[in-house]
């Protein structure tokens, strides 16, 4: 047990000398945990997203191994009360509220005032993030904003914010995120056991939680949801915050391909993958299809940012249903966070849709997320993980892509995918996948046509 134990603590110490050695080259320190959140360079170096890894991966591991395991599964039984304090703090703007009130913090008597609520219930709600490090306790009952809670910031005076709750969450995709996890994500949970024994008849956990047998996305449609709608498209801008751009432009070398090749991008919203993609290669030429409603915040956009790229062909939006015939005999199929949205029989509609319009010679790109086996496989035995870490480092890696797939299943009954399983649906639908090229935040999952 001990050669267990030192060798985490290696682990974390060796990894942090890479850290604080990275940062020193770069003429900084190492961000503080109550300083207000800031990017840095530095953080962005392989080396040092690597090193982050590692240490998060043998710290959690550590603290699972000298816990009493009735405080591990303690704290993981009541982690539902995580989501409802981070649900009410972030939704009623308390780290917009702490930013005016700066480093000294406010009183929560005060916090409680401004927001609406008793200071004590807020004082409890506040101490019980500042314990998990999200906001500072700075004196009894008084607190601020720290590099976690900070995060969670809004683009508005803390006064401006509840004047229209259509924009709440508008270029804050962050708290949007945050926001659409512990709303949806939380009354789907709910609902998830019962599903999963017997869906009687309803499309996910939610659809049963809400009595409704409508998707997710055909509920956003519905009177009083357009809010949610708006807010989930602003939340699915989060990944570019989190894992910077250039993710999409760096899956293939767009330059191979002959010029006036066809890139369409399926369900792409108001075409963050398209637009980056087009400044790369702008000798191609585009299509964005996603349904009415994305089309016309697209063409809002493209008017806004980029109009001469629609003015010259470069790039085409189009509405269209990827669950309808594809209209485009395209090079490259792009899909971003798609597949994992949709039960298996939708997905294999969806790509069978594709593979009816592509030329022998077409490309499909799934860039999703990639699930890891917590113990090692053959697809993804290749890398060397340091003794004794789980082969998907657990919270490191694992932890975020494991609750990424519980929410799929609540929403949407969707999943994410391993390397086998998406090797096994390109089988089912007529791909063979020829590369896996892993990224910052996704893969991209490269497949060719295969005649059926």
């Amino acid at each position: 047990m001990a050669d267990y134990l030192n060798a985490l603590a290696e682990i974390i110490s060796s990894n942090v000398k890479i850290l604080g050695d990275a940062y020193a080259q770069d003429g900084r320190k190492f961000p503080s945990l109550d300083e207000p959140f800031a990017p840095t360079k530095s953080a962005e170096a392989a080396a040092v997203q690597e090193a982050t890894r590692l240490i998060i991966a043998a710290a959690a591991q550590l603290t699972a191994s000298v816990r009493s395991p009735l405080e591990v599964l303690l704290e993981q039984a009541t982690g539902v009360y995580a989501t409802v304090m981070l649900s009410f703090a972030n939704d009623h703007n308390v780290a917009d509220l702490l930013k005016e009130a700066g480093p000294d913090g406010l009183d929560a008597k005060e916090i409680g005032k401004q927001i609406g609520f008793n200071g004590a219930y807020v004082a409890r709600c506040l101490r019980y993030l500042a314990t998990r490090h999200i906001f500072r306790e700075v004196k009894p009952n008084v607190f601020a904003n720290n590099r976690l809670s900070s995060a969670l910031l809004k683009n508005k005076p803390f006064k401006d914010i509840e004047a229209d709750s259509m924009t709440k969450y508008d270029d804050a995709p962050i708290s949007a995120l945050i926001s659409h996890t512990t709303d949806e994500g939380f009354i789907g949970s709910r609902s998830i056991i019962e599903f999963m024994k017997d869906s009687k008849g309803y499309v996910s956990p939610l659809s049963m939680s809400n009595q409704d047998r409508a998707n997710l996305f055909e509920w956003y449609e519905k009177p009083g949801h357009k809010w949610r709608a708006h807010r989930f498209a602003t939340a699915m801008k989060a990944p570019a915050k989190l894992w910077g751009q250039g993710a999409y432009a760096s899956v293939l070398d767009w330059h191979s391909l002959p010029t006036g090749s066809t890139i369409v991008d399926v369900g792409g919203s108001t075409g963050e993958v398209t637009m980056e993609l087009a400044r790369a290669a702008p000798q191609h030429k585009y299509v964005l299809q996603d349904l009415e409603g994305a089309i016309v915040e697209a063409k809002r956009r493209w008017a806004n940012e980029w109009p001469e790229a629609i003015n010259d062909g470069t790039v085409t939006l189009e509405v269209h249903s990827f669950f309808e015939p594809m209209p485009v005999k395209a090079d490259v199929y792009f899909l971003r966070a798609i597949i994992h949205d949709w039960p298996e029989a939708d997905c294999h509609k969806i790509l069978g849709h594709i593979h009816a319009a592509a030329k022998s010679t077409s490309k499909l790109i799934l860039l999703e997320l990639m699930a890891v086996h917590a113990c090692p496989d053959e697809l993804t035995g290749g890398r060397t993980i340091p003794y004794p870490l789980l082969a998907n480092l657990g919270l490191a890696v694992g932890g975020f892509i494991t609750a990424a797939d519980m929410q799929m299943l609540a929403l949407v009954d969707g999943r994410e995918r391993t390397p086998g399983d998406f090797e096994e649906l390109g089988r089912m639908t007529g791909w063979k996948l020829e590369t896996i090229k892993p990224g910052p935040g996704m893969a991209a999952f490269i497949f060719s046509k295969v005649e059926v």
